[in-house]
C-alpha cells in the first residue's frame, strides 16, 4: 500500500472520528485527545493532519451543509412537477441522513450556537434559504391556483416534508427501543418511509 493511500485513509478516519466526537460533545466540549482516541491514533499524528479542532469542525460542518443544501437546491430549483419534487426531497433527505446518521444532531448543536453559519454555508452551496423558499412557494401557489392541491402555506408544506423525513433520525434511539430493533431494522424502516412520507403528504394535499 503506497504512502498516499495510507495518508488518505488516515485523514478519512480522523474526519469520521471527529464527526462522532463533535456530535456527542459539540465544538466547545470536544478535545483533540478525544478525537485521537476515537480515531485510534496518537495526538502527535492528529496534529500532523490538523492543527486545531476548529479547523476540523469547520471542514466537517461545511461539507455536511453543502451536501444537504446542495442536493436540496438542485431538486427545488428544478422544473419537475410538484409531486415528483416532493418525492425527490424525501428521498434526498432520508438517503443522505442514512449515510450520515450524525448529521441532524451535529448541525442542530452548531446552529444553536451560531445560526448564521448555517446560512453562510448554505449560500456557498448555491442554496440561499430565502431563494429556495421563494421558488418553492411560486410552484406551490400555482398548483393551488390551478386547483390541483388544496390551499396550504408553502412554508408549512416544506416544513412538513422535511420534518417527517428528518425527525425519525433524531428520535432514533427511542424508535429502536420501542420497536426492539437493531441498526439494520431501523434502516429498513427508513427505506420504507421514503414512500410512506411522500404518499402521506400527497394524499393530504388533494383538494
Amino acid at each position: 500500500m503506497d504512502k498516499g493511500k495510507r495518508d488518505n485513509q488516515t485523514e478519512m478516519a480522523i474526519m469520521t472520528a471527529a464527526g462522532k466526537v463533535f456530535t456527542r460533545k459539540g465544538l466547545a466540549g470536544a478535545r483533540m485527545e478525544d478525537i485521537a482516541k476515537e480515531a485510534g491514533i496518537n495526538r502527535a499524528l492528529l496534529h500532523y493532519y490538523f492543527r486545531s479542532k476548529e479547523k476540523m469542525f469547520d471542514i466537517i460542518f461545511q461539507q455536511r451543509i453543502r451536501e444537504f443544501f446542495g442536493g436540496l437546491a438542485k431538486i427545488i430549483f428544478s422544473e419537475i412537477p410538484l409531486a415528483e419534487k416532493i418525492r425527490s426531497i424525501v428521498e434526498h433527505d432520508i438517503t443522505l441522513i442514512t449515510q450520515n446518521p450524525d448529521l441532524p444532531l451535529f448541525v442542530m448543536q452548531e446552529i444553536a450556537q451560531r445560526p448564521e453559519r448555517l446560512v453562510e454555508h448554505a449560500e456557498r452551496a448555491g442554496a440561499k434559504p430565502g431563494e429556495l423558499l421563494k421558488f418553492f412557494s411560486k410552484q406551490v401557489n400555482e398548483e393551488i391556483k390551478q386547483g390541483r392541491i388544496r390551499p396550504i402555506e408553502p412554508v408549512q408544506l416544506l416544513i412538513n416534508i422535511m420534518s417527517m423525513a428528518i425527525y425519525p433520525f433524531v428520535a432514533k434511539p427511542m424508535i429502536m427501543i420501542m420497536k426492539q430493533i437493531d441498526q439494520k431494522g431501523f434502516d429498513k424502516i427508513m427505506n420504507t418511509r421514503k414512500v410512506e412520507v411522500s404518499e402521506f403528504i400527497l394524499q393530504a394535499l388533494k383538494p
